[in-house]
Order: structure tokens, then C-alpha cells, then sequence
């Protein structure tokens, strides 16, 4: 005699709390909250919710992967413009206080070697040239920027950092070795607000708010001594975030000028779309790796953290009539 799992597969499975999903179409009934889930699949990759930043912010600096994260300054300065914090993969927690605070600037390296340089304040909006460099648990002071600017990207780490473009639409990049910042080839696209990724040797810009006040979806690759176009982004936007290398980079989120959720992976050649942040937002932070990337703080939701993996499973809420 034919059993229902014989007939029908696996019997539908009632827990108290979603689980851990690895495979498509998998369906379970949540007993907490009342409703039949399932997983769904997308093969380039999606976001899932992160552990809530414990300040909210916007327009903050990053550094670090999706499972050792650092996110610090940020507005409104002076209330958030010194506060740095970690993540481990799940939760944020506080760590050392920047020694100028600051909103709108670069960051680059790593959870226990990151680099901070350029932005707003104080008091604001004057532009900072400070540099400030962090050992895990302390920031300290590095070297001056040649240029001061606000709104610029980052790559690199803390004893070989990249800072280019920023405001206003300059086209200028710095290279940090350590202790000195000196002149790098100038962006071929004058921008601000645009995002950042890879080496010093081996960066990538893309995004930003061009001349004349637009939002460009213009790529650059750096070599080290010069900027050379790359495969524009589908959705130009600018006050996005990034993160990854030059080969495999991530961008996300901005403004269109309407805030996007927007993602693309870019592959050394060409940006392609993948799965979209679950909430839109702008003036974010982004760390990480195209297959494992991290994206926080922003203007719609300020203490809001996604973690976005390849391949990518989320989870739906079905509607039972």
C-alpha cells in the first residue's frame, strides 16, 4: 500500500523557527508566526539579514569581510562621527573610537588594519585631510592627505591605500604607503560619491555623480599608475557602495536618483545584474567579497546589515487559500 511520502516526497516539516536552507523549493511550516515558508534560489547570488549595527548611520567609512566587518564615522557628527564598531558574521559590536570625527570619507584594509582618510568635520562641512589608522582596538594618527576631499572611495590596505575621485567631481587619486600620501594618474571621469574596490595596484571605480551633477554608470581600472575604462554598470547611480577586486567586484545599492536595492558582479569586463539588497538604500557601506559581501548602515534603514553569498537561497512566506 502507497504511503503520502511515497506518493508526495518528504512530509512537510513543522518547527518553531526558520532553518539553515541549502536547497531549493525546501518547505516548512513556522509554528511561531503561523505560515508556510520556502526557499528560493538565485544562482548569481543574494542578500540575507545581518545583525543590526548598534548606531545608526549614514554616509560612514568600511573595512574588512562579511565575517570580520568594521564600520566607523559617519552622520550626523558629532553623534555618530567617532563611533567604530565589528562584526564577526553575526553581531556588531563597539570597538575604539576614530580620533576625528567625521562623515562622507575613505576607508580601506582590514578589522584589525584599517584605514580612514578625507571627510566632513569637524566642525562640518569643513574637509578633512586627517588620516587615521587602526590596529583592532585603537585608531592613531597616519599622514595627512596631500588633498583634502569628502565623498571619495577607498581600496587597498592600510600600508598600500588608494583614495580617488570625490568633492568636488575631482579626478585626483592618492596612494598611501604607510605613513605618506602621494599623487597617483588622475580618474578619467571627474566624480564624487562613487565606489571602490581591489588594490592599489589593481583598483576599480565605478558609479558616482559626474559632471554635470549626474549619476554615471562609468567603471575605471587602475594598474597602478593609470586609470583605463572598464565595462559601464547597467544602473549608473551615485552614493553606492562596493566591494571585492578588480576582476570580481560588487556594487550596490545608491541613488538613481530614487534609491535602488540594485546589485551587479563585474568581472573584469562587464557588469551583469544579480539579486537585489532587501532594502533600497544610499550613502551605505560595503565590505567584503563578490561571493561573500557585506552591506550596512545607509540612509532608509541606518543600523540595517545584509550579507550577501553565492550561490544565494532566500526565504518566502506562502500564501495558503
Amino acid at each position: 500500500m502507497s504511503d503520502y511520502t511515497g506518493i508526495q516526497g518528504q512530509a512537510v516539516v513543522n518547527v518553531s523557527s526558520d532553518p539553515s536552507v541549502s536547497v531549493a523549493a525546501q518547505v516548512w511550516y513556522n509554528s511561531t508566526a503561523g505560515v508556510f515558508k520556502i526557499t528560493n534560489y538565485f544562482p548569481g547570488g543574494a542578500w540575507a539579514t545581518g545583525g543590526n549595527l548598534g548606531t545608526g548611520r549614514d554616509n560612514l567609512a568600511e573595512a574588512g569581510t562579511q565575517t570580520a566587518g568594521l564600520a566607523f564615522g559617519g552622520s550626523p557628527i558629532p553623534t555618530n562621527g567617532n563611533k567604530t564598531e565589528e562584526y564577526d558574521g553575526s553581531a556588531w559590536t563597539a570597538g575604539g573610537n576614530l580620533g576625528t570625527p567625521r562623515s562622507s570619507f575613505g576607508g580601506a584594509g582590514t578589522q584589525t588594519a584599517g584605514l580612514g582618510f578625507g571627510g566632513y568635520g569637524p566642525p562640518a562641512p569643513i574637509v578633512s585631510i586627517a588620516t587615521e589608522e587602526y590596529d583592532g582596538s585603537t585608531w592613531t594618527a597616519g599622514g595627512n592627505l596631500t588633498l583634502g576631499k569628502s565623498n571619495l572611495a577607498g581600496c587597498g590596505t592600510q600600508t598600500a591605500g588608494l583614495g580617488f575621485g570625490g568633492y568636488i567631481r575631482t579626478n585626483v587619486t592618492q596612494e598611501y604607503n604607510g605613513s605618506t600620501w602621494t599623487a597617483g594618474g588622475n580618474l578619467g571621469t571627474a566624480r564624487y560619491a562613487l565606489a571602490g574596490a581591489g588594490t592599489q595596484t589593481a583598483g576599480l571605480a565605478f558609479g558616482g555623480n559626474a559632471v554635470p551633477s549626474d549619476a554615471t554608470a562609468a567603471t575605471e581600472e587602475y594598474d597602478g599608475t593609470s586609470w583605463t575604462a572598464g565595462g559601464n554598470l547597467n544602473n549608473g547611480r551615485r552614493y553606492l557602495a562596493g566591494c571585492g577586486t578588480q576582476t570580481a567586484g560588487l556594487a550596490f545599492g545608491g541613488s538613481i536618483p530614487a534609491t535602488t536595492g540594485a546589485t551587479e558582479k563585474y568581472d573584469g569586463t562587464s557588469w551583469t545584474t544579480t539579486g537585489s539588497l532587501n532594502i533600497a538604500r544610499a550613502s551605505l557601506a560595503g565590505a567584503g567579497t563578490q561571493a561573500s559581501g557585506l552591506a550596512f548602515g545607509g540612509d532608509t534603514t541606518p543600523t540595517s546589515t545584509e550579507e550577501f553569498n553565492v550561490p544565494g537561497f532566500t526565504t518566502k512566506t506562502l500564501t495558503v487559500t
